[in-house]
């Protein structure tokens, strides 16, 4: 079994490496990876399965998932972070090595994944904060695509987030101002909120 799993491993950290041919967007695909029918992910993909997931959906309750968010959102976060624009740790080395054309097939793949169905709340859900109506009006993705959805994102997520707008390490014209008057309680009900929410499908190729 060890090494089983000790082969599985080093064939995930080989997978960036291996020559693959090109599907004509300039993006190399390992099509011997995955079976008649089922969508080839960029080989690019790699870079970021290990935290989000190998289908968008990440095991670790800090990091996204980014299954089924719309293209455009991504893609703009992606750029974000390759411009400097939004800086984080772990994502700067991962982008580094991602050029700017392979983004939005990158993109394009991930919100072509199914959203993840959160679980039923352990406890007594919750009263819907007050302020979830706010949140609603921006991040309704049906009709506003180039805004992340929060319905089933992870809630230890969202309250990182939440939190870095207020005290600024993450810039927003919008946001900063929004969560200023929010105390930490606030924020936590919201992501706690949020994340119980079954995810919607984001604007058809968007």
């Amino acid at each position: 079994m060890r090494s089983l799993v000790l082969g599985g491993l080093l064939h995930a950290l080989a997978w960036p490496t291996l020559a693959a041919p090109s599907d004509g967007t300039g993006i190399p695909f390992d099509g011997a990876a995955y079976p008649k029918g089922v969508t080839k992910a960029p080989a690019v993909a790699s870079q970021c399965l290990a935290c989000h997931g190998p289908t968008g959906i990440s095991q670790i309750p800090e990091w996204p998932n980014l299954a089924g968010q719309s293209k455009s959102y991504l893609a703009a976060q992606l750029n974000d972070f390759k411009s400097g624009k939004r800086v984080h740790p772990m994502m700067q080395p991962a982008i580094a090595v991602i050029d700017r054309q392979q983004i939005q097939p990158l993109a394009a793949w991930f919100s072509a994944q199914a959203p993840s169905v959160p679980k039923p709340p352990s406890a007594q859900p919750r009263a819907v904060p007050a302020t979830a109506a706010t949140c609603v009006a921006c991040h309704d993705t049906r009709a506003m695509p180039a805004n992340p959805n929060l319905r089933g994102q992870k809630a230890p997520y969202l309250l990182e987030q939440l939190r870095a707008f207020k005290n600024g390490h993450r810039k927003s014209e919008t946001m900063g101002p929004m969560v200023q008057a929010l105390s930490d309680r606030d924020m936590a009900d919201l992501a706690e909120h949020f994340s119980q929410l079954a995810p919607v499908k984001t604007g058809a190729g968007k």
